[in-house]
């Protein structure tokens, strides 16, 4: 049992079973989600620690402790209530982990203006993933197809490294004038082409028309 399951029974009257789904009400998230952060898969971003700690009437700091098992917080607790807000990272910005052929991704409801200057807030959950499969990838983003806009039925992550030049023949994460956009890049002419590798429209923009935000190095398909 490990540090987090402990405070689980505690809290739900020294009992163990039935406590993440217990948690996972109270908190709103899937019960699939509690088991990720029981088992280290994921973190909870700072907001479900914020709500932990009420519940489990501790300081977010000892909560943040609970998911570090051997480490310690970057943040010394008395800064936690400086600032709330303030993010738990190490000097490469990513949240600690204990597992050090592992990195924990934050998986944002929005695209940062600029990394690595992002809303906690929009950090809807940690995902912790081998070092070897993020491939540089500072945080994932919701897409379908080649937009930012959801469908119906699935949804698709894509891992973003952030990224300042056009790389010819990447696929990236672009923003224009209407939003960000998905597009392979193809440099022609002194113009920027986007296009998809299944759509053979495209669109060429003068490149002060177009800001690359990151390289996508990898695409989760139809995650449920």
């Amino acid at each position: 049992m490990n540090k987090f399951e402990k405070a689980l029974m505690t809290w739900n009257n020294g009992i163990l079973r039935g406590s993440q789904a217990k948690l996972a009400k109270k908190l709103q998230v899937s019960t699939a989600t509690v088991a990720l952060w029981a088992t280290g898969k994921r973190n909870p971003s700072k907001g479900y620690v914020a709500l932990m700690a009420k519940l489990f009437n501790m300081s977010e700091y000892d909560v943040l402790r609970l998911f570090m098992p051997g480490q310690e917080p970057a943040t010394h607790p008395d800064a936690l209530h400086e600032s709330p807000a303030a993010p738990i990272y190490n000097t490469d910005t990513e949240l600690l982990t204990p597992q050090s052929n592992s990195v924990a991704l934050p998986y944002l409801a929005n695209v940062p203006a600029g990394y690595p200057e992002y809303d906690q807030a929009d950090v809807i959950e940690w995902w912790t993933l081998p070092r070897r499969y993020a491939r540089g990838a500072k945080y994932l983003v919701r897409c379908c197809g080649d937009s930012m806009e959801g469908s119906v039925g699935y949804d698709d992550l894509c891992l973003i490294k952030p990224e300042e030049e056009f790389l010819d023949g990447k696929v990236m994460l672009v923003r224009v004038s209407e939003g960000y956009l998905i597009k392979r890049i193809r440099k022609e002419n002194g113009k920027i082409v986007l296009y998809s590798d299944n759509d053979k429209k495209y669109k060429a923009f003068a490149p002060e028309r177009v800001q690359p935000i990151g390289l996508v190095v990898r695409k989760i398909t139809d995650v449920q």
